[in-house]
């Protein structure tokens, strides 16, 4: 009865996290701020001072800054240099929102519930994105332009003005689309070819950096293009959630 009770509680515990609302920060890089919503200024973000993050916190990344978060799930949010996010945790339908991405540039790694992704999705000011895909990049410019890039599995994408009157775009691996306000997520095209008409830039990595310890990174996506603003791998350790195993790092999906 007690060893029940014990894996009970084992099962119930990412719920119950879920329910507090809280990501855990696995490492940080460069200068990285928080302040909570009744929070009159930003203070420094550390992975010895600033271990959970709430819902409603904001943060922002400086001139090569970085964050790791991890989700309950041991799913995972590399938020890249010159971004800025909030903190979500709320249902729409069947989707459970991560963050809202304001400006800037984020890698979501998410694990996949009963072969399946969990049912996370991510905003912006302009795009919705529901979690199909296992690894998708999402880019917020100053013109609130988003683009949103497939690295595997699938991802759905429309714009959050529109809602249901709204056309969505399906992007499969290797896939990118561009939302603009007001405006229908653009046709897929290739990650190699350029998307119409986009309005403005934003400054990204010019080269990824080594982990917390010094070492060099490894890309998690072989093919990705874009090599240059490329995001760095979650830091490897016994207490990151991540392993050497190439699968538990790159996890796949299959839709029938």
């Amino acid at each position: 009865m007690r060893k029940a009770v014990v894996i009970l509680a084992l099962l119930l515990a990412p719920a119950a996290v879920w329910a507090q609302g809280t990501l855990r920060v696995l490492s940080v890089r460069g200068p990285v701020e928080w302040k909570a919503p009744s929070g009159r200024s930003f203070a420094p973000v550390t992975a010895t001072t600033q271990q959970v993050i709430q819902v409603g916190d904001e943060l922002r990344t400086g001139a090569d800054g970085e964050i790791y978060l991890e989700l309950p799930d041991r799913s995972y949010v590399v938020v890249s240099e010159n971004s800025k996010f909030t903190v979500e945790d709320y249902w729409s339908g069947n989707l459970r929102s991560i963050i809202n991405l304001m400006v800037g540039r984020a890698r979501f790694y998410i694990q996949k519930l009963g072969g399946r992704p969990n049912p996370y999705s991510v905003t912006t000011p302009t795009a919705l994105i529901a979690v199909r895909g296992t690894v998708f990049d999402v880019i917020v410019y100053p013109g609130l332009d988003t683009e949103v890039q497939c690295l595997e599995g699938q991802v759905r994408v429309e714009n959050i003005a529109l809602g249901l009157g709204g056309r969505d775009a399906i992007l499969d691996p290797g896939y990118k689309t561009l939302v603009r306000p007001n405006e229908n997520p653009t046709m897929p095209v290739r990650l190699t070819a350029e998307l119409p008409n986009r309005k403005a830039t934003i400054r990204l990595k010019t080269e990824p950096n080594g982990d917390m310890n010094g070492n060099g990174s490894t890309d998690i996506v072989a093919h990705d293009n874009d090599r240059r603003n490329r995001i760095s791998n979650p830091p490897a350790g016994p207490n990151s959630g991540t392993s050497d195993n190439t699968q538990r790092a790159k996890p796949t999906l299959t839709f029938p």
